[in-house]
């Protein structure tokens, strides 16, 4: 994402093109935690929207092929107990199974509201519902004890129920829009989740199974101030919170084959599962683990559909490049993250709606063979291991890393709409054999392009496109040993959704944090309109923290209605105190609202290697980097006799200097260019002073 405008855009250009660097440092040797989680869980992640009760040759060879568990089955069934209820009267039961069920890991099973709400001549926005919604509950648990015969690991009662709300009184079904109704329908649905949670929970043979919910469809919790997240999540997690084991969303990308419609990749997705999280903690004082039952891209159906094919090869390559740059955040909540299925379904004919997002295609023959949805398993099928730390000072470019045996991992992904080129600082070649490298590319009006080359020196840089990820593997003659550790953990505060007041500081505390050497970033999620600040004034324990620079992962959401996204500041480790820590968040201007505030520490065992010796011999940084005229600019640098020069953008000198302050008050307002000389290279740092 691109900084707010402070200059033209010729300027922002000229700097980037000579000053900015894009490095990603590998330090394979550092073995990473996300809590106590290390090892990467291919089962969580590596899944589809479907389901194979029986052997099917095409699924067999598809696991064999990418590298998935022999007894997995598919991650969704729309299909449950309360599916055999006509017209509301309950069947009965057969007692087949007894004892303790088994279940069918990564299995999510789900229905339609419309089960509970059956009858269209009524409105059950005043109906009572509340002895049918307990006696189905119970059916449902007691049919799943006794008689169901594949018991799904997790039980998502409804699908989407919320947005068919207005499906279920009369005026509502002619389209108009009650408010007052709405809510009672909600209001009602979420306790059927409540009772069913309650249900399955009494019953010690379901003691593997979880209660998931609600399986939120166009989570805009932002819109009209937070007034859909009021209505709709809140009030679930207020009802039903303690009786679900697991909170379900579903996130897309927007339709068709261009950038309109809105992206949820980035920012956006990241600031609605932080604020399930916060108010998860903030009412039940803890965190609950998070499913994303359905994800990646809404693709348009093909003009002329239904009298033509539905399945067209590019179109179906879209969404691909959607699931790889949100599956790259959901892997970073590894502790909380149940299960993550992309919306990638079986074998469907030509003919079908969802053959645009098929894996698996028929044409009239019956003939099968693989879309260009096998992409997105391609480029997963080798990975495995353990965390291994990796840094990008791009937030634009997406990084995952993990060690298994002699090989490193390293997946790479590109959020930004431009090109970015990457400098790779792989901090000990040691060893190093070969790297294989794979690149897949994805194209709004040509067929993916997907390449795989192997060379024997360690690559120094890489050019990534938009949406272009790439996987290197870096083989090393000896099994990887690690001689460090980092654990991430996440701190919460208990306020939330804080109104924000222009020149008003808004206050959070952290308690129990455990400080150290290390890394920290401060997610602060905003709901704003578009033409309001995203550089807010930090502090921490009374110092001002840097907020300059790109704070925003993907896109500026331009396309969307307002910004509501997670600002992810970095933090120096040092700054923070051992147990409590106060955070002031201020803006000069007024609107919009402070969504929630996580302070994410990754604590080390031992100091860190971040940079070469190449790197680390010279220092030079500007504390703060961007600041008002008339403060004073700290230079931290370990050069001896440090000169320093300032330059405009255009190349005039305005200022010569050999301490290590800078007195702002005589630099009119603008972005400046600082040199800092040596008797071997020119350091740069941007100087922004408003």
């Amino acid at each position: 994402m691109s900084l707010r405008k402070v200059a033209t855009f010729t300027i922002v250009l000229f700097y980037s093109s000579l000053y900015s660097q894009n490095v990603i440092t590998i330090n394979h040797k550092t073995q990473r935690f996300i809590n106590d989680v290390s090892e990467f869980n291919r089962g969580k992640y590596i899944t589809g929207h479907l389901l194979f009760n029986s052997n099917d040759n095409e699924f067999e060879a598809f696991k064999n092929e990418y590298n998935i568990a022999a007894n997995y089955k598919g991650s969704r069934q729309f299909w449950n107990p309360f599916g055999k209820l006509k017209n509301g009267v309950i069947p009965s039961i057969k007692n087949n199974h007894s004892g303790v069920r088994n279940v069918q890991a990564l299995l999510v099973a789900t229905g339609t509201a419309k089960q509970l709400f059956y009858d269209d001549s009524k409105d059950y926005s005043i109906e009572d519902v509340s002895e049918f919604s307990k006696n189905v509950a119970s059916y449902v648990a007691d049919n799943y004890k006794k008689e169901w015969s594949l018991v799904p690991e997790f039980l998502e009662p409804f699908n989407e129920p919320m947005v068919h709300a207005i499906d279920y009184y009369p005026e509502g079904r002619n389209g108009k829009y009650i408010t007052s109704k709405i809510d009672n329908i909600i209001t009602k649905t979420c306790q059927y989740f409540k009772d069913v949670g309650q249900a399955i929970h009494t019953v010690p043979e379901l003691k593997d199974m979880k209660v998931m919910g609600y399986a939120s469809a166009y989570p805009e919790f932002e819109n009209n101030d937070f007034d859909l997240w009021n209505k709709r999540y809140k009030k679930f997690i207020d009802i039903v919170g303690n009786d679900v084991d697991v909170f379900s969303v579903h996130l897309y990308d927007g339709s068709g084959l261009n950038n309109t419609g809105g992206r949820r990749s980035g920012s956006n997705s990241e600031a609605i599962l932080d604020l399930i999280e916060a108010y998860s903690y903030k009412t039940l004082q803890k965190v609950k683990p998070i499913a994303v039952t359905e994800y990646g891209r809404l693709v348009s159906n093909q003009p002329g559909f239904p009298n033509v094919s539905n399945y067209e090869p590019i179109t179906n390559s879209q969404a691909v490049r959607s699931q790889i740059h949100m599956v790259m955040n959901f892997i970073e909540r590894a502790d909380n993250m149940q299960i993550a299925i992309p919306f990638n379904v079986n074998n469907r004919d030509t003919s079908s709606q969802f053959s645009k997002s098929s894996i698996w295609i028929k044409d009239a023959n019956g003939n099968v063979e693989l879309t260009q949805r096998k992409l997105f398993y391609e480029m997963w099928k080798d990975i495995k291991g353990k965390r291994i730390l990796i840094k990008s000072n791009n937030i634009d470019i997406q990084k995952q890393a993990f060690v298994d045996d002699n090989k490193v991992y390293v997946v790479l992904n590109n959020l930004n709409d431009n090109t970015q080129n990457v400098n790779l600082n792989l901090l000990n070649k040691e060893g190093l054999q070969k790297v294989d490298i794979k690149s897949l590319k994805i194209f709004l009006d040509k067929i993916p392009e997907l390449t795989e080359t192997t060379q024997n020196n360690a690559p120094e840089n890489l050019s990534l496109n938009y949406g272009e990820t790439v996987v290197l593997t870096y083989h090393f003659n000896d099994v990887i040993i690690f001689n460090n550790k980092i654990e991430s953990k996440k701190y919460y505060t208990s306020d939330y959704l804080k109104p924000i007041v222009s020149n008003t500081d808004n206050t959070f505390t952290f308690n129990n944090v455990a400080a150290g050497n290390g890394l920290a970033t401060l997610r602060l999620s905003v709901g704003r309109a578009h033409n309001l600040s995203l550089k807010p004034t930090v502090k921490i324990n009374v110092t001002q923290i840097n907020t300059d620079g790109d704070i925003v992962r993907g896109y500026d959401q331009n396309t969307r209605n307002q910004f509501f996204g997670t600002l992810e500041i970095p933090v120096e480790a040092n700054l923070l105190n051992q147990g409590a820590n106060s955070i002031s968040v201020k803006f000069s201007d007024n609107g919009g609202h402070i969504s929630s505030v996580i302070l994410q520490v990754q604590k080390a065992d031992q100091p860190l290697s971040l940079t070469t010796n190449r790197i680390q011999k010279n220092k030079f940084q500007l504390l703060p980097s961007y600041a008002k005229r008339g403060d004073f600019i700290t230079i931290d640098s370990n050069i001896e006799k440090n000169e320093f020069i300032i330059y405009t953008l255009s190349g005039v000198k305005v200022f010569r200097g050999n301490n290590n302050k800078i007195d702002t008050s005589k630099l009119t307002p603008g972005i400046y260019i600082v040199k800092s000389k040596t008797l071997k290279e020119n350091l740069t740092r941007k100087l922004i002073i408003y």
